[in-house]
């Protein structure tokens, strides 16, 4: 995936280009939040598209674009854009899901070691 220069404002609408099966849940985010993009709670949609998507084995391409962009996100210099990763994706994370750790196994360096935060936190 090329990388870019992402920012606050710029994630959601690069995760739904590089990520098109995410329109739909988007679009639902946004008529459930009166057409107000609320980026914290839909990460937290985001989320639930990784582990669903990962237990029921399909969009698995997908998943692996997500993980892409939020290890960009990680790494970019947006404190904003890192604290909206770290808290609204990596820490809702669910631990007891049997598909975390492979989809730990997914992620770059970068965010396992931002999850860790959260796993020794929880653990």
């Amino acid at each position: 995936m090329t990388c870019v220069n992402l920012s606050f404002e710029s994630f959601i609408p690069s995760l739904l280009q590089a990520v098109p099966e995410l329109v739909p849940v988007y679009e639902e985010h946004m008529i459930d939040n009166f057409d107000e993009l609320l980026p914290h709670v839909f990460m937290g949609d985001v989320t639930r598209f990784v582990v669903s998507s990962y237990k029921n084995k399909e969009n698995l391409v997908s998943v692996k674009k997500i993980l892409d962009l939020l290890d960009q996100a990680i790494r970019s210099e947006d404190e904003k854009l890192q604290e909206l990763v770290s808290v609204s994706f990596l820490e809702n994370l669910p631990q007891e899901e049997a598909c975390f750790n492979d989809i730990k196994k997914l992620m770059s360096d970068d965010l396992r070691d931002e999850l860790a935060l959260y796993e020794n936190k929880r653990g």
